[in-house]
């Protein structure tokens, strides 16, 4: 908690890509932060100001293209120094500058890297070959200068903080006390229903044609549905999914904000997290498989050697090929087949959750690098600084 001789610093967490009531920046990080006493500021694309759950968002317009985000920078900044906040947590790589711009004039300032951004470069397909390559041998060096000239680096994975010389990890687990709102945890989910669900942005290489020929081809033997819920990458991919072939197979429920959401997870068969061998994906931490875990919901995963660990070995999940249609088909089939052990992997992996994989401990790592920030003076931008752990 926030001493008394700093009752309710000002925080301000700022982003041009990401929703202000984004899973992470809003559920995880802005509410622990409020809820630890501090005065949090949302500055993000949102449709209006608003004050949810103690938590006073300042609407950004979202921005249609990359080179109006950049023009409204000017405004952002302005924006963010209006707040006269103690302390400035920003979430997308590409306001690096406005981040140093911040430590130049003194503030304290916090980078939060949610991806790997060069690895990240590397799937944008917007961009030639030969400009992908280019750009991600540049943005691996600016990224790390700059992550050390920041107050602190917050990041979502191992990965990430090796990258970024040792920056405190926060991973992205279940908010258990949102997941208590609709499951009771000490029991699990309840009967199984006849369908599986994947919830998140959908896109190609989330695995989502290898979902529906998987669900289409079980479909023939059992009565299985796909639940999808999300927004899709584009509307050519929306129109093929929706309006393919396998439509009469898939439940889709379009976006559904959090928490809500967990509603959707209630009695399903098993969560879909088939995402494709690429190489930010197989390193990844998605929140979807802890929430998963956190809802009683058997997980059919990649085959990753980070997710067989967590999933397979940990007895809450089967792991699969996920470009093998059939792999993932004859997973399916194998919870349809044996319920009980279905329920066991429910079970086991709400056990996970409660014990290790909830943003409740995670918080905690984020409250330190708070607290320790806040108790240190700090002048402008120094030549480096050392991460601690």
């Amino acid at each position: 908690m926030v001493s008394q001789s700093n009752k309710r610093p000002k925080v301000v967490m700022f982003s041009t890509v990401h929703s202000a009531t984004d899973s992470r920046i809003f559920h995880k990080e802005a509410r622990s932060l409020s809820l630890a006493g501090y005065d949090v500021v949302v500055v993000a694309c949102a449709c209006g100001d608003a004050l949810l759950h103690g938590v006073q968002i300042r609407a950004l317009t979202r921005a249609t293209s990359r080179v109006k985000r950049a023009a409204g920078s000017l405004r952002l900044f302005r924006m963010i120094l209006r707040e006269r906040a103690k302390v400035h947590h920003f979430h997308d790589p590409e306001l690096i500058p406005l981040g140093v711009l911040l430590r130049i004039l003194g503030k304290k300032v916090i980078y939060d890297a949610h991806e790997d951004v060069p690895e990240d470069i590397l799937s944008k397909r917007y961009l030639p070959g030969w400009l992908r390559t280019l750009v991600r041998a540049a943005v691996g060096p600016v990224e790390r200068w700059a992550s050390r000239r920041m107050s602190a680096v917050i990041a979502a994975t191992e990965g990430i903080a090796r990258r970024l010389h040792g920056a405190t990890v926060a991973r992205n687990y279940a908010v258990l006390a949102h997941v208590r709102q609709v499951f009771d945890v000490t029991t699990g989910r309840g009967r199984s229903e006849p369908f599986v669900v994947y919830f998140g942005t959908i896109t190609r290489d989330v695995g989502i044609r290898e979902m529906v020929a998987a669900v289409a081809r079980v479909s023939q033997a059992y009565p299985i549905r796909l639940r999808l819920l999300g927004a899709f990458e584009d509307d050519a991919l929306r129109s093929e999914i929706l309006d393919g072939g396998a439509r009469e197979v898939i439940d889709y429920g379009g976006f559904v904000p959090m928490p809500q959401v967990y509603e959707r997870y209630k009695g399903a068969l098993g969560g879909l997290l088939v995402l494709h061998p690429v190489k930010k994906l197989m390193c990844s931490l998605p929140i979807k498989m802890f929430e998963c875990m956190a809802c009683g919901v058997p997980l059919i995963a990649s085959d990753f050697p980070l997710w067989r660990e967590i999933i397979y070995d940990q007895g809450c999940g089967l792991v699969v090929n996920p470009l093998d249609v059939q792999e993932i088909a004859n997973a399916i089939i194998y919870l349809v087949q044996n319920r009980a052990e279905a329920e066991k992997m429910g079970r086991k992996g709400i056990e996970l959750a409660q014990t290790k994989y909830n943003w409740e401990k995670e918080s905690c790592r984020l409250l330190r690098v708070y607290g320790r920030l806040l108790a240190r003076g700090e002048g402008a931008l120094p030549p480096a600084r050392k991460q601690s752990g």
